[in-house]
């Protein structure tokens, strides 16, 4: 195991430190009534009407109100319920322009502002509800999506780490565990409570592991559990027949590398690997180019930095998105993407509403953005936000 992530996994988490800072009761108060009035429908209203700012790309992950699978499969935030789903699509479909990402990275690469209406809607990673779901409601708007797919999880053909290793968790019947890689310290994992702290902890070492490591790591998180890896009673990913039915129907598909590791904890080999056999994996079975990539989490230089927007570009992707909050413009490159994650509390159309305008005028100012100018000069200069 790597140094980093020997230390990664040494770390504790840090006590509490006492009552949390904050203001009065008043203070709060005022907090709150701010934050109604910012996601006030005249707000909301008003900041659609100005005519700059920038195009935004909502990030989803699962379209299921299943409460099993939002609990022992993936992280309960990324499940979004159909009926939530629903009502976004038909908002967008009465508020905004809804637009594919290939028409939004023509727009800004020829040089011309996006269209401040314009909103992308994409999925991470392809989970088999993308289709049975979400594919009917964005049909029944009218609606255009890309789906971001994780090539070797394919009609579960090796399952996305990611949900063997909180499957195997949440389902492991022993009160703690003592791995090998942690010195045997052992994790508690007696309570729901505990349980989720330890996948953090579990997924956050995982990916400062390169690939090999990686793989020991998972083993040996398995193996403990006596859970194996493709153990899972349900199927959980896309199959080809659906992925090409989308396809044909006007959905795009974009790469998600094969088996979603982070990809600057691997080697130089393993990454173009990653990135390149996703493109040409999914291009044969699709019969047509896959010209869009998403950096698996993508939040930070720890999951995305110039080493790997070079390898994204070298292996001929048009354009990679992120999960760092932000709009489309001219300012940022076409290999770092900035994308809305929506969020629980987006499940009300109110708060949606409010979230996409905002982030029409954020302004990130993540550090690595500058890396991604090394590799499409054209964006040099204003990846910190000036304006366009």
């Amino acid at each position: 195991m790597t140094d980093h992530a020997k230390m990664s996994a040494g770390r504790t988490a840090p006590g509490s430190g006492g009552p949390r800072g904050g203001g009065p009761v008043g203070g709060r108060g005022l907090r709150s009534l701010a934050r109604r009035l910012r996601d006030s429908a005249p707000v909301v209203k008003g900041l659609s009407l100005l005519p700059w700012g920038g195009a935004v790309i909502l990030r989803y992950h699962s379209v299921n109100d299943d409460p099993v699978w939002g609990d022992e499969y993936i992280q309960r935030s990324l499940a979004v319920p159909p009926d939530a789903f629903d009502r976004q699509v038909a908002y967008l479909a009465r508020n905004h322009r809804i637009v594919g990402v290939d028409e939004l990275v023509e727009m800004v690469s020829s040089g011309r502002p996006p269209d401040p209406r314009a909103v992308a809607i994409t999925f991470d990673d392809g989970y088999e509800d993308n289709y049975r779901l979400a594919f009917p409601i964005l049909r029944k708007h009218g609606a255009t999506a890309t789906f971001y797919v994780t090539a070797g999880s394919i009609d579960d053909a090796a399952i996305l780490w990611t949900v063997g290793l909180r499957s195997a968790i949440k389902r492991c019947k022993v009160p703690s565990l003592s791995l090998g890689f942690l010195e045997d310290r052992p994790i508690d994992i007696s309570t729901d409570g505990t349980k989720e702290t330890a996948i953090r902890l579990l997924t956050g070492l995982v990916k400062r592991c390169d690939e090999i490591e990686a793989n020991d790591v998972l083993a040996e998180i398995h193996a403990a559990c006596a859970i194996p890896a493709n153990g899972l009673d349900r199927r959980v990913m896309m199959n080809w027949n659906e992925i090409r039915e989308m396809h044909g129907s006007g959905m795009t598909i974009g790469a998600h590398t094969v088996k979603h590791y982070n990809l600057p904890s691997l080697e130089a080999g393993v990454l173009a690997r990653e990135v390149g056999e996703s493109k040409r994996e999914l291009e044969e079975g699709l019969g047509a180019p896959v010209e869009h990539f998403a950096y698996p989490d993508g939040r930070t230089g720890r999951h995305c930095n110039g080493v790997v927007a070079e390898a994204v570009a070298a292996a001929g992707f048009r354009s990679a998105a992120t999960s760092i909050t932000g709009p489309v413009s001219p300012r940022y490159s076409m290999y770092c993407l900035p994308r809305l994650g929506v969020v629980p509390h987006a499940w009300d159309v109110g708060r949606f509403a409010a979230d996409i305008q905002r982030t029409r005028f954020a302004r990130p100012k993540n550090a690595w953005l500058k890396e991604i100018c090394r590799i499409d000069p054209s964006a040099c200069g204003r990846a910190e936000g000036d304006a366009p």
